[in-house]
């Protein structure tokens, strides 16, 4: 029986991602634990499931804190098939950071997400009250078909589909994506992302949402949330983002109240990144480029964890972008 590798709570430790399939294509968790599926961390050869690494010691690694979650949405690039769930949350905070977009799936370079509703198809009724339910009724009406085709194979439908998909996907409005955009998404907001365009996400470590219409059959739950999540969802236009310069080559691109998140581009930066230790931990991912933090070298998608312990001592140079969330950072 081989014994479990020691943990230095005062060292970064390299996280190893756990792929978890979905009906539009993949999910990468780097911190997720469920029983789903769970994320490990690498300590020299070996490697630890996450949660039994936390456990050692919450107050030197996470400093008793909740550990966000980080992942990487990775959708099908065909259309309709690679559309993730159209949803809202209402404790969820989430942010998506654009690394690619499929050529074949966006020739233009330029993908997109579902993100609240069409400002000018909103305007055509006389009130909130009326674009809801109006909403709602095109919603309830593409289900019913969806249904008879996921449960009963009528092929005969796919007219009916399109045509009922169509109109209502014409409620949502949709925003255009290209590779370094960030999508902070409010709750209650509706959002989903489409086909081809793959992103990293940092949220709340929570599985929770209200689904209001898919594209395919939902195998997570039996039911929409659809009449619960339109009355309650933002139909105003969401605002655009707002980031703070915390110096040159800092940024910071999220504030939650669970956790903020930093983009820094140690191209303009003078010296090594030192975080502040007053933050309970750090989870880093490469955006590009190449960093390298206390003498491990990480490439793009490439992870780690900084320990409470470990971020009085750790220091992050490279020749690219870093991502870096943290609860307060």
């Amino acid at each position: 029986m081989s014994k479990s590798p020691r943990i230095d709570p005062t060292q970064p430790v390299r996280l190893v991602p756990v792929h978890i399939p979905k009906p539009w294509g993949q999910e990468i968790w780097y911190t997720g634990m469920e029983e789903r599926g769970e994320s490990f961390v690498r300590i020299g050869d070996a490697e630890l499931p996450l949660s039994e690494y936390l456990a050692h010691s919450a107050g030197l690694l996470a400093n008793h804190a909740p550990v966000l979650l980080l992942k990487i949405l990775d959708p099908k690039p065909q259309a309709v098939a690679g559309d993730l769930y159209f949803e809202v949350h209402e404790e969820k905070q989430e942010v998506y950071i654009v690394t690619h977009v499929d050529a074949q799936a966006w020739p233009g370079g330029v993908g997109g997400i579902r993100f609240g509703m069409d400002q000018d198809k909103r305007k055509s009724f006389r009130d909130a009250h009326q674009f809801r339910a109006a909403y709602l009724e095109a919603v309830q009406a593409y289900e019913k078909i969806r249904r008879q085709i996921d449960e009963h194979g009528a092929t005969d439908l796919q007219d009916d589909e399109e045509q009922a998909r169509a109109l209502m996907n014409s409620f949502a409005a949709v925003r255009d994506l290209q590779v370094g955009d960030v999508v902070k998404v409010p709750t209650w907001t509706p959002h989903s992302l489409l086909h081809g365009v793959r992103v990293v996400e940092f949220q709340t470590q929570t599985y929770e949402r209200y689904i209001i219409s898919f594209a395919q059959q939902v195998v997570t739950q039996d039911h929409w949330d659809s009449s619960h999540a339109i009355s309650r969802m933002h139909i105003d236009a969401p605002a655009v983002e707002q980031f703070d310069q915390i110096e040159p080559g800092i940024e910071r691109i999220a504030t939650f109240t669970d956790f903020n998140v930093w983009r820094v581009d140690f191209a303009q930066l003078t010296s090594p990144l030192s975080l502040p230790d007053s933050v309970p931990y750090a989870v880093c991912m490469c955006l590009t480029g190449s960093v390298e933090i206390n003498g491990e070298h990480y490439q793009p998608e490439q992870a780690c964890f900084i320990p409470f312990s470990a971020l009085p001592n750790t220091r992050l140079t490279g020749s690219g972008k870093l991502l870096v969330a943290a609860p307060d950072l």
